[in-house]
């Protein structure tokens, strides 16, 4: 672990390899969909771009790409291409906690004295990638390449054009700390004396009455519940993160659950198309209406 973290800390992008790695990029079409991906094909940067409705960065695309700013440009000439994106940009929290605290704040202490260090959420153990952590950070850089973020389906991001920057004022991190911090002990109890669905139609009433954030004030909340369930007695729990969720966002709160099982394994309870897994038998429980079950 102590040589992991050196190498971590010790590690940052040369432009030679920022220019590599967008230099790799190549486009190719078919049925009005471009695929950007790596390996042979056009040039993602080359002379003649390709035109169509929708570009998709495809899996490892984006994470691989080193830095931001080489990101947004990889946004910005998709964004050429069509006016519609859609990026695979898995977000994951659980397990990254100790990672975070020892890798991630020491680079952003080093970054605020104006070091040259690696970027929060890059990882160099073996293959390069960018880890996001939650959804601000991509929502900021498709920003920076005139997108708009437009929803999330699993692992994939919906981004589209947008001349309009977005006018959400989100509340700072600490602020949504505090508010986690204030009803977090209201979801255990909620979760441990009642059947889930009873707890989240409890959470979602006092949900209804909060405040319906933006996506970005969205991923603020999330970020803090995750970081305030990651150090909670007895350890984390999925279904206490999302009562808290639904119990502080009017959005959250009118969102469909998925409740997933495994046989033989536990449980996971997660919003309706958050994340990219599969369960052996799922139930889906809608705002206003009753549990259905898939398998």
């Amino acid at each position: 672990m102590r040589r992991r973290l050196l190498s971590e800390l010790g590690r940052r992008h040369t432009a030679a390899r920022v220019d590599a790695a967008l230099a790799s990029l190549v486009v190719g079409t078919g049925a009005d969909v471009a695929i950007v991906t790596r390996g042979g094909g056009a040039p993602l940067f080359g002379p003649a771009l390709p035109q169509a409705n929708v570009v998709r960065i495809e899996p490892r695309v984006y994470a691989e790409t080193p830095t931001g700013g080489a990101r947004v440009r990889l946004l910005e000439a998709a964004s050429a291409i069509a006016p519609r994106i859609e990026v695979h940009a898995p977000t994951v929290s659980e397990g990254t906690y100790r990672g975070r605290l020892a890798i991630d704040l020491p680079r952003r202490a080093a970054r605020a004295l104006g070091l040259a260090v690696a970027e929060p959420g890059d990882r160099f153990e073996g293959r390069f990638a960018h880890a996001f952590f939650d959804e601000e950070p991509i929502i900021e850089e498709a920003a920076h390449a005139g997108l708009a973020f437009i929803a999330r389906r699993g692992a994939w991001v919906i981004l589209e054009r947008s001349e309009v920057r977005s006018g959400e004022v989100a509340a700072p991190f600490g602020r949504e700390l505090v508010r986690a911090i204030a009803l977090v002990r209201e979801a255990e109890r909620l979760r441990l004396a009642n059947a889930p669905e009873r707890a989240v139609r409890a959470m979602r009433e006092r949900g209804r009455r909060e405040k319906a954030r933006g996506p970005i004030g969205r991923a603020r909340l999330r970020r803090a519940i995750g970081w305030l369930d990651a150090a909670f007695p007895g350890g984390p729990n999925c279904l206490r993160r999302t009562l808290v969720e639904i119990g502080l966002d009017a959005t959250a709160a009118r969102e469909t659950l998925v409740f997933g099982l495994d046989v033989g394994r536990t449980g996971h309870v997660a919003f309706k198309d958050s994340e990219d897994r599969s369960f052996d038998v799922v139930f889906e429980v809608p705002p206003d209406a009753p549990s259905s079950r898939k398998s």
